[in-house]
């Protein structure tokens, strides 16, 4: 599959080149209403483009911001097989969505790039730890790098980032998938799902993914 250099910045309105799992969608822009403060942010494209792609769809939700459950919806994609620890400890998936591109090569000398925004629905109150993170994944199926790049508990509490850059340039030649992922997460010990912590999905923005040459 590699990565689509035709659709890197989700210029043709889709998801031409990629797999996607759960509620995903390609947006000119986003008003982002935080749950926090009264506050409204409206998001445009990075840069000068056009589209970029909304990983988990925050609007999906009935009033009090639990999931909407509704047939006509893709399901969201079950995240309880990541983990990762930190300083805060450990935290485990719930559910979310994701984007994949299969069938890469980053040989020694290029780099990935990509701009990424996270968009926090959930407190880190009661042991939740909404995530958003970047994998690396071998052809035989090794993690082999991984960038945990927000979380609730970086927010205190609540609150965006701003569009952000990420650059990852493997060690030895590359060759596998990439995923990106956006997730609903706890962090209790073993970890409890449940209704409440299944609650109001938080979003992975993504735009403007290429190789470059180092």
């Amino acid at each position: 599959m590699s990565i689509p250099s035709s659709n890197n910045t989700f210029s043709l309105g889709d998801f031409s080149g990629y797999r996607v799992d759960g509620r995903c969608k390609v947006v000119d822009s986003f008003e982002y209403h935080s749950p926090f403060s009264s506050k409204i942010t409206h998001i445009k494209p990075f840069g000068t483009g056009h589209f970029f792609a909304l990983l988990d769809d925050p609007t999906l939700v009935n009033a009090d911001g639990s999931r909407l459950n509704d047939s006509a919806l893709p399901p969201p994609a079950d995240t309880s097989n990541i983990s990762f620890r930190d300083d805060f400890g450990i935290t485990s998936g719930i559910d979310g969505a994701l984007l994949e591109v299969l069938d890469v090569s980053i040989p020694m000398g290029k780099c990935l790039q990509f701009r990424w925004r996270f968009l926090c629905y959930d407190s880190d109150a009661g042991q939740i730890n909404d995530f958003c993170l970047f994998d690396a994944i071998s052809d035989t199926g090794k993690l082999t790098h991984r960038k945990v790049l927000a979380q609730s508990s970086d927010l205190s509490g609540g609150g965006i980032t701003g569009w952000a850059t990420w650059n990852w340039q493997p060690e030895a030649d590359f060759h596998g998938s990439l995923r990106w992922v956006a997730s609903n997460g706890t962090k209790q010990n073993p970890p409890v799902f449940s209704a409440s912590n299944r609650a109001r999905p938080s979003a992975l923005l993504l735009d403007s993914i290429r190789m470059l040459s180092i």
